[in-house]
């Protein structure tokens, strides 16, 4: 179990619940509760594949603006997780290569998110999170909000990330997005894929992913995949942290 400096353990709790409320969305065709000192600012659709879908929203409070992913729930969306083959991060120049499916998903809810954005003050923290799939867009979206958003400071916790990009993305990440977790169950294979190295026999093609910074791991093993990598593991995770 490792815990970073910025680590703020009732802050994760809080994201790891909205992270939840992003599935509640999803399962009730956009209708979820909103947390008590909070406004909805918007809900945003993102298609995996064509269909839109429900895929998160952006809530603010007096001094915060909280923008939330949700993870893979369709089967679009498990076409979507599986296109690892890489194409360049269009929104910053020679910031590397990135998981295709999960660009493509984000550039699909961009566009909404951005003009949200103007609605709300720019003088607030945006926090940005997400759970499996919804991990990977938020660092999608942390990189590119650090670059295009004038927010005064921008924190990005998720969990359960798949690898998102290459050696040059995460190098390009963490000198824009210097306070980011990545909290990860060891025993969790989705933080495991795609693997660092994919080899495509048919192009010939090598494609090399990565982590982003910063990792805070701990270990819980429930015996079954699901299970590793549910947000009530990850809730019990965090709150082992002293």
């Amino acid at each position: 179990m490792n815990k970073l400096p910025f680590f703020h353990k009732p802050l994760a709790l809080f994201l790891l619940e909205m992270c939840e409320i992003t599935y509640e969305q999803y399962k009730q065709k956009g209708l979820f509760a909103i947390p008590k000192g909070f406004t909805l600012v918007e809900s945003f659709k993102a298609a995996s594949i064509q269909e839109m879908e429900w895929f998160g929203f952006i809530i603010e409070s007096d001094d915060a603006v909280v923008i939330a992913f949700r993870g893979t729930q369709s089967e679009p969306d498990w076409i979507a997780d599986a296109r690892v083959y890489q194409t360049p991060f269009p929104y910053l120049e020679d910031a590397g290569l990135v998981h295709t499916g999960f660009l493509t998903v984000y550039d699909s809810c961009r566009d909404a998110i951005f003009e949200a954005y103007k609605k709300v003050s720019p003088h607030k923290t945006l926090y940005i999170t997400g759970h499996s799939l919804g991990a990977a867009l938020a660092t999608l979206h942390a990189l590119d909000a650090a670059i295009h958003t004038p927010f005064n400071q921008i924190v990005m916790y998720n969990y359960a990330s798949p690898r998102v990009g290459d050696k040059e993305f995460t190098i390009q990440y963490r000198k824009h997005v210097p306070i980011s977790i990545r909290f990860v169950n060891v025993h969790d294979i989705v933080t495991k894929v795609p693997p660092t190295i994919i080899y495509c026999p048919i192009t010939k093609q090598v494609w090399y992913y990565a982590h982003v910074k910063s990792q805070s791991s701990f270990s819980i093993q429930t015996e079954s995949i699901a299970g590793n990598h549910s947000l009530v593991t990850y809730k019990k995770g965090i709150e082992r942290f002293m």
